[in-house]
């Protein structure tokens, strides 16, 4: 099927076009924007007319981080000053990071580079209470990881482009339909229409090499497929298992060398009666991470979920029930009908080390390119990553074919 990650399905119990998980996009997502727009579904994206990340925190209930139209960075600092989220000595906390974000614009020599972003928060002086409060709800849903193990470097650099360019870019993003009808079917139909070609459940085996060049894509069936240029689309553990084993393996493709994964669980929950007045929350100390209004449900994500991918769909959404319960009050009900979804392999973990490992597009083959979010993109591992290395990859493809 077409999508990957970024993809929905019809659930058989009601009928319901849900996502294979939740993703949180925001207007900085300029090429992903770009990309919608380019194959005709930009109209399903709906972006907030002002940026607003509503959050509930214990003991302070529900607290707006709203950002307005001024010039940076004079638009956080106003958001920071005016959200009831934080107490006097986060305000100051959350400024005085502000100053390495406003640096991270270059993250190979930024204030981040090798630090974890635990290690940055320490560097940085952070309270208990900010990091609970913030940090760690933005890196948890940024990064995919948790703060002992992320990469400063990538979260600062991601901070960044979201907080610290135009006002609007922090602004949300919510799908009006399933991903798969926003991405991978329009995409195929514009592919179709310039002429191509798209062949799915046709495994690729191996790729046959002829002085230094691919020549063909042999797949499952016996099937060979000749080629100008080849570009790996496919998650790091595949492509290097495809990758020619006598050429030269770029960092993060060596055999044996696959970067650990971090996982997310998403549920998907429908309840009697309505009790969200908000788009989108984010749960401060909690087990869930977000929660998001939909048409006819509410879809959670616990982002980073080592712990809890194994659970038992029972305990997930006993888990996530419990969550609501606290934010919404007790009159939110038992789910008539839940889906539970794991994505084990949902990003790969983009450590310290493992982010200085990320493979560029190019490779040693003349004709052979990678592209994927787990590449060296500089953004972590989001659908702008993705969509920002799929440019790469075709425009290096287009020059040397």
């Amino acid at each position: 099927m077409l999508g990957g990650r970024a993809s929905s399905f019809t659930d058989t119990a009601t009928g319901d076009v849900v996502d294979n998980g939740q993703h949180l996009l925001i207007a900085g997502y300029t090429r992903t924007l770009a990309f919608a727009e380019a194959i005709g579904s930009r109209h399903l994206l709906r972006v907030q007319k002002h940026p607003l990340l509503s959050f509930y925190r214990p003991g302070k209930g529900f607290a707006d981080f709203r950002i307005r139209g001024l010039p940076s960075p004079l638009h956080l600092i106003q958001a920071v000053l005016t959200s009831s989220l934080f107490t006097g000595r986060e305000r100051s906390d959350v400024l005085r990071a502000g100053v390495d974000i406003l640096r991270a614009a270059h993250t190979d020599h930024g204030p981040g580079a090798g630090k974890t972003v635990a290690e940055w928060l320490d560097q940085r002086r952070q309270s208990d209470g900010v990091r609970s409060a913030f940090w760690i709800p933005l890196a948890a849903s940024i990064m995919n990881e948790r703060i002992e193990t992320a990469s400063a470097a990538l979260f600062l650099h991601a901070l960044h482009a979201a907080f610290l360019g135009h006002w609007h870019h922090a602004a949300l993003v919510f799908p009006e339909a399933g991903l798969s009808q926003i991405f991978a079917g329009p995409a195929a139909e514009a592919i179709a229409h310039r002429g191509g070609m798209i062949r799915c459940n046709a495994d690729v085996r191996t790729l046959e090499m002829d002085g230094g060049t691919i020549r063909n894509v042999c797949l499952r069936d016996g099937a060979t497929v000749p080629c100008r240029s080849v570009i790996l689309a496919v998650p790091q553990n595949r492509a290097v298992e495809l990758y020619p084993p006598a050429s030269v393996r770029p960092p993060g493709l060596e055999e044996g060398q696959v970067a650990r994964v971090s996982p997310i669980v998403s549920m998907h929950l429908w309840f009697d009666d309505p009790f969200m007045d908000r788009d989108a929350v984010g749960l401060i100390g909690r087990t869930v991470h977000w929660v998001f209004r939909k048409n006819t449900h509410v879809s959670v994500v616990i982002s980073a979920a080592h712990d809890l991918v194994e659970r038992t769909q029972e305990e997930l959404v006993r888990l996530a029930v419990e969550d609501l319960r606290e934010v919404f009050g007790r009159n939110v009900g038992q789910p008539r009908h839940a889906l539970v979804i794991r994505e084990k392999r949902a990003t790969v973990s983009l450590t310290p080390e493992n982010a200085r490992r990320r493979p560029g597009a190019a490779t040693a083959v003349h004709n052979l390119f990678l592209a994927g979010d787990w590449t060296n993109t500089g953004l972590p591992a989001t659908i702008e990553g993705a969509v920002l290395s799929g440019e790469n990859a075709a425009e290096l493809a287009l020059k040397r074919g």
